[in-house]
C-alpha cells in the first residue's frame, strides 16, 4: 500500500465520494452524508493524500494552504486537516502513514512559511509518532468576529512549526501570540 497525493480538485469524482463517506463514517457525523458535497473549497488549494486498501480508501489526509496576516506580515499557512483511518481498519498505523505523507509534502514543498493545525490533546502523540509534530504556545483563531471560534474555547491544542527563514525570524512573535487565520464563520483548522 503506497500513499497517493494529489490536487483535491483534480481527485477523480468517485473518490471524492469515497472520502466524503469515509470521514462522516469516521468523525461519527448525524445523518447522511452528501457524496457530492466538496470537502474543501478550491480557495485552500487542498492537496489530498490516500491510502487505499484492496481497491478501497483505508486512511486519508489533506494540507490546506492559505495566507495569513500576523502582526502586519503575510505568511503562507500550511494545515493538516481531515484527517480520518477506516473505523473498521484503524491500529494499523494507517492513519500515521498518510499523517507522515502529508507531513513531509507540507514540511518539503516549499510553499508554505508556517504549519499548523489543531487537535485534540488525546491526538497529540499520534501526530507526534507519525511526524514529529509538538504543541506550541500558541491560540488559533478563526477571524477577528468576537464570536469566532478559537483553538483554546475548543479545548484544542495547536501544533506550530515555522518552516521558512522569514518565518523562524519572527518566532518571537509568534510564542504566546493569537494566530488570526482569517476563515470564513464556522470554519477552522
Amino acid at each position: 500500500m503506497e500513499v497517493t497525493s494529489a490536487p483535491y480538485q483534480y481527485l477523480p469524482p468517485a473518490l471524492r465520494r469515497e472520502i466524503n463517506a469515509m470521514l462522516h463514517q469516521a468523525y461519527q457525523c448525524e445523518g447522511e452524508p452528501d457524496p457530492d458535497e466538496p470537502l474543501h473549497r478550491p480557495a485552500l488549494e487542498a492537496r489530498s493524500f490516500c491510502l487505499a486498501s484492496h481497491g478501497r480508501l483505508a486512511a486519508y489526509a489533506s494540507v490546506l494552504g492559505k495566507d495569513i496576516i500576523h502582526l502586519g506580515l503575510v505568511f503562507s499557512l500550511g494545515s493538516l486537516s481531515c484527517v480520518a483511518t477506516r473505523p473498521e481498519m484503524r491500529g494499523r498505523g494507517l492513519g500515521e502513514r498518510v499523517v507522515a505523507a502529508a507531513s513531509d509534502w507540507l514540511r518539503t514543498c516549499g510553499r508554505y512559511d508556517i504549519a499548523a493545525f489543531s487537535c485534540d490533546a488525546g491526538l497529540l502523540p499520534f501526530y507526534r509518532r507519525a511526524a514529529g509534530w509538538e504543541a506550541a504556545d500558541v491560540v488559533l483563531i478563526a477571524n477577528g468576529d468576537d464570536c469566532a471560534l478559537r483553538s483554546d474555547a475548543l479545548g484544542k491544542i495547536v501544533v506550530l512549526e515555522l518552516l521558512s527563514e522569514r518565518a523562524k525570524r519572527a518566532e518571537a512573535s509568534f510564542r504566546g501570540s493569537a494566530v488570526n487565520l482569517g476563515l470564513p464563520p464556522g470554519e477552522f483548522i
